[in-house]
Parts: structure tokens; C-alpha cells; sequence
């Protein structure tokens, strides 16, 4: 049997576009690119199917390969990916472009587009709180005390986000001693000058919380910016391609210049997707986005484990630990939900059973690691940042999981649904520190599905009474956050109340305790 041609490969993938069958469509185009891979045409069909799909960096990749073969619509497609992208300002160049590669008489029925991709303003998360409330600052204050109490306050939250918060400080500091020198063969005529760790410990800072995500410079993403440019060109990072092609170029690049070239070239990649996705989930509100930046990471990682598994971590570098990768494997599920939440239902672009699957998968990768303690001497908060955060944002991540299926399920399967989701919230409130703010959300997520899941009034008043103790706990360090901020303590306090409404009745005798919560 003949292999089908380039040819009829396209044609195979013109119907399944045709379909919105963008998955299988972008298979037959890759295949049709393995044997002509200089044909604009089938990078542009490529292109089109990783836009639908929510690939937008995928379809940026695809784009500059169609302008490589010459051919000009790929500025479109690189347009409208950079605009998925946030990136306006050049997004804004690239329409132009489009726009004088059509003839003269298309100028003017499309000459809107430009405009359309005009910068926006981004979402800056701003505290209320003066200085000295905010999380960081009395978690640092706290310090002497713990440290005086010993190996027993080991597990509070104030560890975590102390040391989360300093690794990330000293990053921004550093980015903020970068300096500008005059050079005339550099490009636009300014050399840049300064540390090559700022982006090293800002991911640390994040990977440790990502609630130590703060900032309150007007000009920090100019100086960010400038940051990453340095840290790319001084590391030959690969900062345009794409984890497929930067498997390619690592490995080849190990070859000819060996790991003190590759190493740190990859690191300064991932982290600076890292950086890049909390930027457009927090400041520019596109988790989608910001999720693919995550999956990159995931993706380039976990190949690196495998690939370089015999390999010292001294060569191929931190960024191929263990702990690492947990870290970014549990942002990369809380983004998830995130971008879940802006297309959600059956039908989501963002599957619920995928998120479930991650999940799990994680919880067993840490349970297998606490089997396996490491020797080496950490800080009282390592084992939290990297292993005991992770479980539990994965268990709330079952029980999100477990919760949104139940709302589009009939009365039997849904009433299942919200009690798994119960189970789940409690595990992950258990598994948290008890003074963090997750432990009495969770506990408060875990009492909304009880309540629709028909548990007995006994029961639901164990976790009421549960959170009635967690909450001050919370609040000695977690008065303010961003969670605070979204509405944390409404939520908490509707819970108390109502759970002190129903014990009310039982006092009455106009219910029992094993009476099922009413709605």
C-alpha cells in the first residue's frame, strides 16, 4: 500500500479543519510537513489549527515558518497570534505588515485591524493594607519566635512565604540594578550591564508561593523586560522556539559546547516562561495564555528528566530536580482551573478529567518522594514549598474537579459528585499548614458540597466547628492576600452562620443531627 502524499495529506486535514476537528487536522499537517516541509501553505493550515486550539505560541512558531517560505500571509497568522498572546506591540506591527502585503484596493476594508490590537491596560493586583500587613512582612516578623520554638512550628505558612518572598525580592533587585550602557554595534545602541541571577531567584520566589507575586514599581515590566533580554543573550536562551525545537537545539548545541553553555541556557528558558505566565494570568488576566507558557515548562522538563536522568545535577543543573518540577507542575494545575473558569462546561477547552489526571498523577509522584527523603540539609520551609503545597493544591484541584462535574450531572451522580468534592476540599484543607489561609477556604469549600451532597447536619457541623478554629489561626498571617481580597472571608463567614442557623433548629427540636443539611 502506497504512503499517502503531501498532498493528499492537506487535503485529509482541509476536512477535518473543516470539522473543527483542529487535534486531528494539526496531525495530518505535521505529517504533510515531514515530507515537504517547504510548503508555506501547509505551516499556515498548521498555524490556523494550534490558533484553535488555544496554541497560541505553537502558532507563532508556525507563523514565522510561513514567512520564511515567503509567504505573506503569514503575517496575519502571526498577527492574530500575538494579539491571543497580549503581545500588542507586536501584534500592531505584524497587522501593518499584513495589511501592506494585500492589494491597494483590500487596504481600506481591512484597515481596522491595527487598531484593534492597540495596547490595553493591564490587571494590576493592588493591597489595600499598609506596610507591615501584608503576609510576607509578618511572616518575617514571626522568624526569631518560630525559629526559637524549634523543629514544633516547622510546618507553619510563615516559613513558606517568608522565604518565597525574599528569593523573589532579591530577584527584583537585582533586575533593578541592571544598567544601560552606550554601545555602538549593539542593537538600538544600548548594551545592558548587571547580574545574570535575577530571573533565577524570582522563579525560586514563585515556585516556593506564587503569592509572593508582588510588586508595586510603575516601570517593573519595562525593567523585567530588560531583564530577560539580558539574561537571554548573555545565556543564548531560546527564547522564540518552541519545547519540540529547543529539544533539538539543546542536544545539538551539548555536543559542540557542553553543559556550561546548554545548562543555563535552559534554565533561563524555563524561568522565563515561569515569569511569563504569572504576567499574563495576574496583570493581563489570560490564564489561557499563561497556561501554555506552564505547559512549555512542564513539557521541557519532564523531557530533560528523562533524556539526562544519568546525568550529575551539577551538569544539566537545578532546573531538573525533582522538587522543581513538583512546583512547577502545581502551578501548572491552578492555572488550569483558572482558564477553565473562563470557558467552563462539558465542552471546555480545558478538560476537567485532564485536570483530575494531572492531579493525581502528582499526588502519587509525592507520595513516592516522601518514601525517598533527601539527605541534603533544607530550610524549615522546603519541604512545604515542594512537597506538602503541591499535595494539597492538588487535592483541591480533585475537589474542584469533582464539584463542577457534579453541576452538569443528574441528581444521583451529582449528589456522589459534591461528596467526593467534600472529601477532597477536607484533604486538602488537612494537608496544609494549620495557619495558612488555604486550610479554612478549603474547609469552607469542603462545607458547600456537603451541603449538596445531603450529608447528615452532624457531620457538617464537624467541619463547621473545624473552621470556627482554623479561622483565627489564619488570620495572624493571612489577614490580607489576594485570596482575602476575592471575597475568602465572605465566603467563610456565609458557612459559620449558616452552620450556626441549622444548630439552632436542632436546639429547637425542629431538626436532628442526623438529618441530612438543608439547602
Amino acid at each position: 500500500m502506497s504512503q499517502p502524499t503531501a498532498t493528499q495529506l492537506k487535503d485529509e486535514g482541509n476536512e477535518l479543519f473543516r470539522k473543527q476537528d483542529y487535534v486531528g487536522a494539526l496531525a495530518k499537517y505535521t505529517e504533510a510537513i515531514a515530507l515537504d516541509d517547504k510548503n508555506a501553505v501547509l505551516y499556515a493550515n498548521r498555524a490556523a489549527c494550534n490558533h484553535g486550539l488555544n496554541r497560541y505560541l505553537d502558532s507563532v512558531d508556525d507563523a514565522k515558518m510561513i514567512l520564511i517560505q515567503g509567504y505573506a500571509k503569514g503575517w496575519s497568522r502571526l498577527a492574530a497570534s500575538r494579539d491571543a498572546l497580549a503581545d500588542w506591540e507586536r501584534s500592531a506591527e505584524a497587522w501593518q505588515k499584513a495589511l501592506d502585503a494585500l492589494p491597494k484596493t483590500n487596504f481600506q476594508s481591512r484597515g481596522t485591524a491595527a487598531e484593534r490590537s492597540a495596547p490595553r491596560d493591564p490587571r494590576f493586583v493592588r493591597f489595600k493594607a499598609g506596610d507591615g500587613n501584608l503576609p510576607w512582612q509578618i511572616a518575617t516578623g514571626m522568624l526569631p519566635e518560630l525559629r526559637q520554638a524549634g523543629p514544633a512550628k516547622f510546618s507553619s505558612s510563615a516559613w513558606v512565604i517568608s522565604s518565597a518572598y525574599e528569593n523573589f525580592t532579591k530577584g527584583v533587585d537585582f533586575m533593578n540594578e541592571l544598567k544601560e550602557i552606550p554601545h555602538a554595534q549593539a542593537p538600538g545602541g544600548v548594551a545592558y550591564g548587571g547580574s545574570l541571577m535575577a530571573l533565577t531567584y524570582m522563579t525560586n520566589g514563585l515556585m516556593r508561593d506564587e503569592r509572593a507575586f508582588y510588586f508595586n514599581q510603575p516601570d517593573w515590566i519595562t525593567k523585567y523586560n530588560k531583564q530577560v533580554t539580558f539574561e537571554a543573550t548573555a545565556r543564548r536562551a531560546w527564547h522564540s522556539n518552541g519545547p519540540e525545537a529547543i529539544k533539538e537545539l539543546a542536544q545539538k548545541r551539548l555536543k559542540e559546547k557542553g553543559w556550561n553553555d546548554v545548562r543555563p541556557a535552559l534554565s533561563v528558558t524555563v524561568r522565563a516562561w515561569i515569569t511569563r505566565s504569572m504576567l499574563e494570568s495576574h496583570l493581563r488576566g489570560g490564564p489561557d495564555v499563561g497556561l501554555q507558557f506552564l505547559k512549555r515548562a512542564v513539557d521541557l522538563l519532564e523531557w530533560g528528566r528523562n533524556v539526562w536522568k544519568n546525568v550529575a545535577n551539577d551538569d544539566r543543573g537545578t532546573i531538573f530536580q525533582d522538587t522543581i518540577l513538583r512546583s512547577v507542575r502545581s502551578m501548572h494545575l491552578r492555572m488550569f482551573m483558572d482558564a477553565y473558569a473562563t470557558n467552563p462546561g462539558l465542552n471546555s477547552k480545558f478538560p476537567l478529567e485532564h485536570l483530575k489526571e494531572e492531579a493525581e498523577d502528582l499526588i502519587k509522584e509525592i507520595e513516592i518522594a516522601a518514601k525517598n527523603p533527601s539527605k541534603e540539609e533544607v530550610d524549615p520551609g522546603f519541604v512545604s514549598s515542594f512537597c506538602i503545597y503541591p499535595a494539597g493544591n492538588a487535592y483541591s484541584m480533585i475537589g474542584f474537579y469533582h464539584t463542577q462535574t457534579a453541576r452538569y450531572s443528574d441528581d444521583i451522580a451529582a449528589c456522589i459528585g459534591f461528596a467526593n468534592g467534600a472529601r477532597a476540599y477536607l484533604q486538602a484543607a488537612n494537608t496544609y499548614p494549620e495557619d495558612d489561609e488555604y486550610r479554612p477556604f478549603y474547609l469552607s469549600c469542603a462545607m458547600d458540597c456537603m451541603r449538596n451532597a445531603g450529608v447528615s447536619i452532624r457531620e457538617f457541623n464537624k467541619v463547621a466547628i473545624e473552621l470556627r478554629a482554623a479561622v483565627p489561626k489564619m488570620m495572624k498571617i493571612w489577614a490580607v492576600s489576594a485570596l482575602q481580597q476575592g471575597g475568602r472571608d465572605d465566603k467563610i463567614q456565609a458557612n459559620l452562620r449558616s452552620a450556626d442557623d441549622i444548630m439552632k433548629l436542632v436546639a429547637e427540636g425542629k431538626l436532628t443531627l442526623e438529618d441530612p443539611v438543608p439547602l
